[in-house]
């Protein structure tokens, strides 16, 4: 029924997030038009809320932190120390969830939650 479009953050300051995701995160960006960006190699990207009511009214924006956003990684515990040297603040992990999984959690700048893991193998 769906197949992945893109996925688009609303986001209240285009230079704070671009600072996070390309600096920190290490993003690198495929298009830049006015207050939306879209990222290379990954269906992400962010647009500004008060350029984006030119498709609907703020008001169904909400204020942020409605998100997880989930990616693998192959080595948790390197893919945080590197992003921790970068500024990234993890509020959890990295750890070993009770069903094995190895996860880590971390914000954005507009409190969208990002979660981070090792690829998932039962035992």
């Amino acid at each position: 029924m769906f197949k992945n479009f893109g996925n688009c953050l609303l986001i209240e300051n285009l230079e704070k997030s671009l600072e996070f995701y390309r600096d920190k995160l290490g993003m690198e960006i495929n298009s830049h038009d006015g207050k939306f960006v879209a990222f290379k190699g990954i269906s992400l990207a962010v647009f500004q809320k008060d350029e984006a009511v030119a498709m609907f009214p703020k008001e169904h924006m909400g204020n942020g932190g409605g998100v997880i956003l989930a990616f693998q990684v192959d080595d948790l515990n390197k893919a945080c120390g590197e992003l921790k040297s970068k500024g990234v603040e993890f509020f959890e992990g990295p750890k070993e969830t009770s069903w094995g999984q190895k996860v880590a959690y971390f914000k954005d700048p507009d409190e969208n939650i990002w979660e981070i893991s090792e690829p998932f193998e039962e035992k």
